[in-house]
């Protein structure tokens, strides 16, 4: 059977092909015994418009694109990416608003945006200079920033990556633990160097650290998926200059740290107190459950989502304040008390 076309539908509704388009993509310009004798017709034939001819006549696609660094087996290793679509697709749903996925093609970010049909972008974790944004801006695409840092040209919805990071130390510091070690999350793109928000988490840790008077951190880079902490456990040092604390950047980290510990019949959080980043909802049930930092992770990607119909809507948006954060307190961390593990630990 041959596809119902927009003349089919203009001619059994005695209207031009114009009325029709109208009736599909301008349907205020229609009177409403009109709209209705060329919808009802429409429906009785099967006909609806094709997707890219629809884009074509209205220049909008109806979607928001996700700009992700990462390829897409690493981002979908971390569950924080499927928690901030939830909010995303939240306010997408609200809006008639589709969500497309746009990792780099071919290695190459830079042509996924050029490739991308979309009506406006949510960036996670790019720097303001990055240059994708360079090429988002010569197309004049509507963006919002996710976990970036402050922009001119767009607006950025950040959490209190500082403020959670200086709790999670503090509370480390207060339990006994000097020794410690940082799990930092990794360039979103590989010859970048470290994203804003790990900045900005290293500058919380390393200013409760150096407010205690403790000895400088371990920094280690670690990936945002359980393998990824399971290696950065074991480059860890043995013996006596064991961290007895360990500041890990992304929950999935920890939980690969929490994991690797209880291979090496390192007891958590007796020889080792672990604090997480996210609060995701696998860390309360974890063995043992993960102390960590909460981050409204949903709210954020509401709010970027709704920021960023503003802006496909022709509106001035603004950078909000950062969303708060918040300590949560589980049995990962207890007070320092091993200092002094023999290398059999390990």
């Amino acid at each position: 059977m041959s596809r119902v076309t927009i003349a089919d539908v203009a001619s059994a509704a005695g209207v031009s092909k114009t009325a029709v388009s109208f009736a599909f993509n301008n349907p205020e310009r229609l009177g409403q015994a009109t709209l209705e004798r060329v919808l009802g017709v429409a429906h009785d034939l099967g006909y609806a418009p094709h997707p890219a001819a629809r884009a074509l006549s209205t220049r909008r696609s109806g979607t928001i694109g996700i700009l992700i660094p990462q390829r897409l087996s690493t981002v979908f290793a971390n569950p924080f990416v499927s928690e901030l679509i939830q909010g995303l697709g939240e306010l997408c749903e609200e809006h008639d608003l589709a969500l497309l996925l746009v990792p780099p093609l071919d290695g190459s970010l830079e042509a996924a945006i050029r490739h991308a049909s979309v009506d406006g972008f949510i960036s996670l974790g790019l720097s303001p200079d990055d240059r994708a944004l360079e090429v988002i801006d010569a197309l004049g695409t509507p963006t919002v920033l996710v976990d970036s840092d402050d922009s001119g040209v767009h607006p950025v919805v950040n959490v209190d990556d500082h403020g959670g990071a200086m709790a999670a130390a503090n509370h480390l510091l207060a339990l006994g633990h000097r020794r410690l070690a940082i799990l930092v999350l990794p360039p979103a793109r590989a010859e970048m160097a470290y994203t804003p928000t790990a900045n900005r988490r290293m500058a919380g840790y390393k200013a409760a650290i150096e407010e205690a008077g403790a000895p400088p951190p371990l920094a280690v880079t670690a990936g945002i998926s359980v393998v990824a902490g399971m290696r950065a456990f074991e480059s860890l040092p043995s013996g006596a200059s064991r961290p007895t604390g360990l500041l890990a950047m992304s929950d999935m980290a920890a939980i690969g740290v929490l994991n690797a510990a209880n291979e090496a019949k390192v007891d958590v959080p007796i020889d080792l107190s672990v604090v997480g980043f996210d609060d995701l909802p696998v860390s309360a049930w974890t063995n043992p459950p993960l102390t960590t930092v909460r981050q409204p992770i949903v709210d954020k990607g509401r709010l970027a989502a709704r920021m960023l119909i503003e802006r496909m809507n022709g509106r001035s948006v603004g950078s909000p304040a950062p969303l708060s954060t918040t300590l949560i307190v589980r049995a990962s961390t207890s007070e320092a008390r091993n200092l002094d593990l023999p290398n059999a630990r390990r």
